[in-house]
């Protein structure tokens, strides 16, 4: 939503409330003030992204997921390395840190589309489950969340289901279940069907990602084709393409 950014972005918070003793919210709020507030020589943000801090890791917003309930270090960014490691110093990881190569006009982009809906494909999942979910009023686009690297039964409803979907012009776009690691359509057998029924690749990204990058996407265009596109570009660093 933050085009042109220039300036850091930073979310944190906790695993136990504030005034818990061993609350770990005042070191991660301290932190990330620290964070949002450090500049280079030249006197530009270290980290001009949206970001997320939690125990002692920066990591790329789009790039994060939570992965434990309990543990203080909650969250991972499993598929991107880490912007900044914090400890009696700050390190940051410069390489991989976005800066913008031309400098615009800072803009919001606060139209989204939320005509979405999640199929996560499991064993033994039903046609009945799955045209319910296809069959949904109003909707644009489905994040189908499929196995290892992009694979789904090879079962002729599930193929018929997704390729009617598609030529009605709903966006399906092929995520992995698992934490890491990346979709790659084609790679066996058991993924050729999802691209004649016209699923487009998600890569690495995560589901949350995914998600929103559809809801940015449907809210700027109805051109279903441009959305198919756009979904595999990078925009703002949430994606790999080999």
């Amino acid at each position: 939503m933050l085009k042109n950014l220039t300036n850091p972005v930073i979310f944190t918070g906790s695993q136990l409330p504030v005034g818990v003793l061993r609350s770990d919210a005042k070191e991660n709020l301290i932190t990330a003030i620290e964070l949002a507030a450090a500049r280079n020589e030249d006197g530009e943000a270290m980290v001009p992204e949206v970001c997320l801090f939690f125990e002692d890791k920066l990591m790329r917003g789009n790039r994060s997921t939570k992965r434990n309930t309990e543990a203080f270090n909650a969250f991972a960014s499993f598929n991107y390395p880490e912007l900044a490691k914090t400890g009696v110093h700050i390190r940051y990881a410069s390489s991989y840190i976005h800066h913008e190569k031309t400098k615009q006009s800072f803009s919001i982009q606060k139209k989204l589309d939320t005509n979405i809906a999640i199929l996560k494909i499991f064993p033994g999942i039903t046609e009945a489950t799955v045209k319910a979910i296809l069959s949904i009023t109003g909707l644009r686009a489905v994040v189908l969340e499929s196995f290892g690297a992009g694979n789904a039964p090879r079962v002729e409803w599930l193929f018929k289901l997704l390729k009617n979907a598609n030529d009605k012009g709903i966006v399906i776009v092929n995520v992995t279940q698992c934490r890491s690691g990346s979709v790659e359509m084609g790679r066996y057998e058991t993924s050729i069907n999802l691209q004649k029924a016209g699923v487009v690749s998600g890569y690495d990204m995560t589901l949350e990602a995914t998600v929103t990058k559809l809801m940015y996407l449907l809210g700027q265009t109805n051109n279903v084709k441009e959305i198919r596109t756009q979904i595999s570009i990078p925009l703002r660093g949430e994606i790999t393409i080999d």
